[in-house]
């Protein structure tokens, strides 16, 4: 639960910047491909991100006492 705190985010910024993107730059190309590019960029960062932010703190190695 605690990664998508991150995640969501990271979704948003991608469709935000994808939709400035080809809104600015591609505006010929018809309005459902461009929706389209946006959702499977945005959900396709949103896996990418869920697997990379994983909690690794059973991996992490105690503090010596001293």
């Amino acid at each position: 639960m605690k990664r998508f705190i991150i995640v969501i985010p990271i979704m948003i910024i991608v469709a935000l910047v994808a939709t400035s993107v080809l809104s600015k730059s591609y505006s010929d190309v018809p309005l459902q491909t461009r929706i389209l590019i946006i959702s499977i960029g945005t959900l396709l960062s949103g896996v990418i991100s869920y697997f990379l932010f994983q909690d690794d703190v059973d991996r992490i190695s105690p503090k010596k006492k001293k």
